[in-house]
């Protein structure tokens, strides 16, 4: 379950911006995750939840929003959304694309009190 090492990684995000701010607990975390992560929401969700354990952020809601594939056509420099890991541009049938988006997982916000 690389969950947990993904949310062990989002969590020194967190702890190192909490560290900076008086904050008395968190209500809600906010990620974007990219379709490249290959990340189940169900197994983030456990993960965030045994990271919360004892920690500001236990009780917080996690909001978890997908982010499509994107990629560029390094031919004709069309983008679009990949539909399938059949990396072919739909506008010249080149297969040389470069992923522009869907890789990422990124703290999007932090709502504290």
């Amino acid at each position: 379950m690389h969950e947990m090492s993904l949310m062990g990684g989002v969590f020194e995000v967190i702890e190192q911006t909490l560290s900076q701010h008086e904050v008395k607990r968190v209500l809600q975390v906010k990620l974007k995750v990219g379709e490249l992560t290959n990340a189940e929401p169900d197994a983030l969700l456990m993960a965030f939840e045994a990271y919360t354990k004892d920690t500001l952020c236990e009780g917080a809601k996690l909001i978890v929003e997908r982010v499509p594939l994107r990629g560029r056509c390094r031919n004709c420099q069309h983008e679009f959304t990949v539909k399938t890991m059949f990396f072919l541009c739909p506008n010249c049938q080149n297969t040389s694309i470069e992923v522009i988006q869907g890789e990422e997982l990124l703290l999007e916000s932090l709502e504290v009190e």
